[in-house]
């Protein structure tokens, strides 16, 4: 088997004309063939780097719920962190060519900062720490984790729906007054490609979408992109990418480097790229602990390696982790 001839791995595949077809394709080649990104005309997501101040970052989370950090990790550190997830996952680079045949799946998921604590180091890094708790305050917490391998979320989705689209929830996406931060640890070998995020500017909050709507003359609601992942389930019968790729061209994509980070909140309607090549990153989420939260929170911990990672936390200054603790020693 040839090592990236598409045809061979996967066979042949029929040839559908995509809707670009229908566009104006462009003055030279393909250039215009998408259409235009109404999005591409204001700026619409922070970006810093690891000697940036904690306030700043928080400053430019507040204004667009996303900064992009660059550098975090060294080279030597992100491969360090590639290796945890090829080990964890159990995916190395070369099964993706299994996975893009369809005879393996990728991997997501796994919990890894309640099962191994190799990754506690990356979870409460010392500029992803400093930033998230200036964004959330002193009873933040981390509280979610996952390991994405040979995985892409390609239909646009908010994490965390239950409290995000929950009427009367201080996380509603309506008015928000707190928020999830989510947090995307890029990484691979030394000298490889890093990654990149899909979102729609400004989704997490509905006021603030609606004002850039109007600077922009954009007519379409936020309820139109979230169709994105039932008309992507479609395409298997329908073949018809016209409606897929006229939210496609709204989705604004944040590229990074290995050893980059994006900081989110997890409102934010976003998706993953389309896979070409092997892909794996660390997802760690935080909040502030409250009566929304603890509920979710505390029944995760279950272990004993789970309670020391609290107290690893709770040392590191995440007040949110005593109250977690406190709630299981309870139980």
């Amino acid at each position: 088997m040839a090592l990236t001839n598409a045809e061979e791995i996967a066979g042949h595949q029929d040839v559908v004309p995509s809707a670009r077809a229908s566009r104006r394709i462009g003055n030279y080649f393909d250039e215009l063939s998408r259409g235009i990104n109404p999005f591409g005309f204001i700026p619409t997501f922070g970006v810093a780097d690891a000697s940036t101040p904690p306030e700043e970052i928080a400053s430019l989370f507040d204004k667009f719920g996303l900064v992009k950090v660059r550098g975090v990790y060294s080279p030597k550190e992100s491969e360090a962190l590639h290796k945890l997830c090829v080990e964890f996952s159990k995916l190395k680079p070369l099964d993706f060519r299994e996975v893009f045949k369809g005879t393996s799946k990728g991997f997501t998921g796994g919990a890894p900062v309640l099962n191994d604590k190799r990754f506690w180091p990356y979870a409460a890094n010392k500029y992803v720490r400093e930033a998230v708790q200036k964004i959330l305050g002193s009873n933040a917490t981390e509280f979610g984790s996952s390991v994405a391998a040979h995985y892409s979320a390609r239909g646009l989705h908010r994490d965390y729906r239950q409290l995000c689209e929950k009427t009367g929830s201080a996380y509603h996406v309506s008015d928000p007054q707190k928020r999830i931060v989510r947090v995307l640890h890029y990484c691979a070998a030394e000298n490889m490609q890093g990654g990149m995020l899909g979102v729609i500017p400004f989704s997490h909050n509905e006021k603030k979408f609606a004002e850039q709507s109007k600077r922009i003359g954009l007519k379409q609601p936020i309820e139109w992109f979230d169709t994105h992942r039932s008309e992507l389930t479609k395409l298997r019968e329908t073949k018809n990418f016209a409606k897929v790729d006229e939210i496609d061209r709204h989705v604004v994509w944040v590229a990074t480097d290995p050893g980059d980070v994006l900081i989110t909140n997890s409102a934010m309607l976003h998706c993953g790229e389309h896979m070409l090549s092997p892909r794996y990153f660390f997802v760690s989420s935080y909040t502030d602990i409250n009566d929304e939260t603890l509920p979710m929170a505390a029944p995760q911990i279950k272990t004993e390696t789970a309670k020391a990672y609290h107290r690893y936390l709770a040392d590191l200054g995440f007040g949110g982790s005593k109250a977690i603790l406190a709630k299981v020693e309870k139980s």
